[in-house]
């Protein structure tokens, strides 16, 4: 008897053989498709008529997307953030959503303190060099014993701390839940951590509150020649104005890991401007921790479909009465 059918367009899950096969064994049937670029809301209609379970990556899921998907009953998300869903239209048609919890936030810290060091260091502007036969050498900034702020404190916020822990520094924390037993750091407002903050690295999810958190005026709240991180969503950043403080010289640099409109030939303000640095939203690839999340996926979908509650679901009010 099968479970049903799974769309799967996360690269992440896709390629993952040990998922696929424990989602086959479970009794799912499996649908591994590519996402055209762009991605069009026609093309997901088409798809998810007949579907039971969604594992998609970024792609948007508004409410006439589960509104065409009669059979749906879970969203698997791979990572942690789900603002791509329309969580509101997923409760109401008894979709449950889950995430990835858990499983990327050593990766996502490690990519995190490597864009820290590479921004502070001029790392990249001295590879490009000697790739181009030069020996350009930046005067850098070091990170021992400066202070980091850290916005969000979630499993990825407190990953970054224990790095920063490495370099003697003192880390800041910017959460709406202090945590009075953490000696390891000092809870502060937002305006406190960027006036007194050498680096700022963003771990806020994405929500109307967090939604342009850095902007023209937090910016200049920041100290002069600081530098800004970004390993959480782009839409936490007014993207003109991060790229005006670097070039301006305020700021010391910029690395981002995420832009407002990701992918090939986004037109992001921060690409091409010297100081800052962008990676495309690769956090979260390490071997290790893709092999974590496949399985944390796999898990939840066999779970919803077996009418199971499943770990890490973001809208848990879907089981009522279940």
């Amino acid at each position: 008897m099968t479970l049903g059918k799974v769309l799967i367009t996360a690269a992440s899950v896709k390629g993952h053989a040990p998922a696929l096969q424990a989602l086959r064994d479970a009794g799912c049937e499996l649908v591994v498709a590519n996402t055209p670029q762009p991605c069009t809301l026609e093309w997901q209609l088409e798809q998810v008529q007949d579907i039971a379970a969604l594992v998609f990556a970024m792609e948007p899921m508004p409410a006439q997307l589960l509104e065409a998907a009669p059979r749906l009953r879970v969203i698997a998300r791979p990572g942690v953030g789900y603002d791509t869903v329309d969580l509101a239209a997923a409760t109401r048609h008894k979709v449950a959503v889950t995430v990835a919890a858990g499983t990327n936030d050593q990766s996502v810290a490690d990519h995190a303190f490597g864009l820290l060091l590479m921004a502070s260091r001029g790392l990249l502007t001295a590879v490009n060099s000697v790739q181009a036969h030069g020996w350009d050498r930046p005067t850098g900034t070091e990170a021992w014993r400066k202070t980091l702020a850290i916005v969000g404190y979630g499993r990825i916020g407190r990953a970054i701390a224990r790095r920063a822990r490495g370099f003697d520094m003192r880390v800041l924390v910017v959460t709406p839940r202090p945590d009075p037993a953490d000696k390891e750091v000092e809870f502060v407002s937002l305006d406190e951590a960027l006036t007194q903050a050498d680096f700022v690295s963003l771990s806020a999810p994405l929500t109307p509150q967090t939604e342009g958190l850095i902007n023209a005026s937090t910016l200049a709240q920041m100290k002069k020649g600081a530098f800004l991180i970004n390993t959480s969503r782009g839409g936490l950043i007014d993207e003109a104005a991060l790229a005006e403080a670097v070039m301006s010289g305020h700021l010391g640099g910029a690395a981002v890991d995420v832009l407002r409109q990701q992918g090939a030939n986004s037109p992001s303000p921060l690409i091409g401007v010297p100081g800052i640095l962008v990676t495309p939203h690769m956090a979260t690839l390490t071997r290790e921790s893709m092999a974590r999340v496949a399985m944390s996926v796999a898990a939840g979908v066999i779970a919803v479909l077996r009418g199971e509650r499943a770990a890490n679901t973001v809208n848990p009010e879907v089981y009522d009465g279940h």
